[in-house]
Parts: structure tokens; C-alpha cells; sequence
């Protein structure tokens, strides 16, 4: 078996913001606002609210990557992911939204050796349209991706599965892995599940820890 494998949600969780938000704030304004809070009264932000935002961006191809380049990704995730690969460990990123984004903006970055496990998503009628696979080993009805599944199928090849996310998809991931980090929303539903989290705002966090805990050396 492999040594580690470090998993990350990424809105959120590698960025300071989920980028259906920014848009929602950039271009849609009050009616999305609304109609979030209305969609959460009874349903989960899933794959069909993401595609109603995304697809009413109304933006060019170039302007949506502009977009997707000035998200705020965590300030010190560039050095974990080169620590985790310095270390033995790989480093994925396990996403509900879409590797269309998520991709360019590693690209940009320059950042490589990750895994990209999230849905495919193409540009489509002046937005985003998200295309979950019915087929996948790890579909979920309801998120479109089954992080919990991924986890699991994870444990199988590593040692340790390390797992840091933000939010209710991430729950059954973090419940799965042999460690979790949890920020914002995330804490309170592991709280309430009585399941154990160490909390974080930044990875320099996470790397202290996992420092402490001799799983990573110093750069």
C-alpha cells in the first residue's frame, strides 16, 4: 500500500469561497440570494441548483475564466500540495462541482501531480453546465458525486487517508477518512453527527499538525 493520500474539498474548503457564490454576488444579484434561500427550505444545494446559477451567468467563455482565475485559493495551499508530494503522500482534490473550473485554475497555477475527482462540466449557452455520470462508481443521486465512496475506495490503497472540507456533502468523507479537517459549516454537522474533526482555517494549519504528528517534514 501507498503511504498517504491527502483529500480536499475545493470550494471552500482550498478556496476562501465557493465559486457558485461569487457568481451569485457578481451577476446575479438579489434573485439568487432569494432563490437560494428558498431552494435550501426544502432541497440540498445540489447539482440542479448549480447548473440554475451557473447557467445564467450570460458571460462569454473568456470572461468566465477570468473569473475562474481570481478566485481566492487558500495562500499557503500551493506549498501543502508540494509538501504532501515531498513527503510520499498524493494529493487529490474531491469535488461536488466541476473539474471544468477547477482544472483551469491549476493550470494557472502551475500546479500538477493532483488527482481531479469531481464532474465534468463544458461551457454551454453563455455558462457553466455541469454533467454528472450516472455511470460512475462513485454517483450520488443527490450530490452528483459520492465523496464517502471515494474515501472508502481510497483506504484500500493507502495507509492513511487524510480529508479537509467545508461542507454538508463533505460530511461522509470526513466520517470515511482516518483524519478530518473541518472549516465553516462542516464543524457544526460533524458536531452534531459526534464525529471527531480537527479544525482549520488555512493549510499552513494542517501542515503544523501533520508536522506534530510526523507524517510531514519541514521544506
Amino acid at each position: 500500500m501507498k503511504k498517504f493520500a491527502f483529500v480536499s474539498d475545493f470550494d471552500g474548503t482550498l478556496t476562501d469561497r465557493d465559486f457558485y457564490h461569487i457568481v451569485m454576488d457578481k451577476y446575479l444579484k438579489d434573485w439568487a440570494w432569494n432563490y437560494y434561500e428558498e431552494w435550501k427550505k426544502t432541497k440540498k444545494i445540489n447539482v440542479d441548483f448549480l447548473n440554475k446559477i451557473f447557467g445564467a451567468m450570460d458571460r462569454s467563455e473568456e470572461e468566465i475564466l477570468q473569473d475562474i482565475l481570481e478566485l481566492p485559493l487558500d495562500p499557503y495551499a500551493i506549498n501543502f500540495i508540494k509538501m504532501v508530494e515531498n513527503n510520499g503522500g498524493d494529493f487529490f482534490i474531491l469535488s461536488a462541482g466541476t473539474s471544468y473550473y477547477i482544472n483551469k485554475l491549476l493550470e494557472h497555477f502551475k500546479i500538477k501531480n493532483v488527482t481531479v475527482i469531481s464532474m465534468e462540466g463544458r461551457y454551454n449557452n453563455r455558462g457553466i453546465e455541469i454533467m454528472p455520470d450516472a455511470k460512475s462508481e462513485f454517483y450520488s443521486e443527490v450530490w452528483g458525486i459520492d465523496k464517502q465512496k471515494v474515501i472508502l475506495s481510497l483506504k484500500e490503497k493507502y495507509e492513511k487517508v487524510y480529508f479537509a472540507g467545508d461542507s454538508e456533502p463533505d460530511i461522509g468523507a470526513a466520517k470515511a477518512a482516518n483524519c478530518a479537517f473541518a472549516r465553516y459549516s462542516l464543524r457544526e454537522c460533524l458536531e452534531k453527527e459526534k464525529v471527531p474533526y480537527i479544525a482549520f482555517k488555512h493549510f499552513d494549519e494542517i501542515a503544523k499538525y501533520l508536522v506534530r504528528q510526523k507524517i510531514l517534514t519541514k521544506i
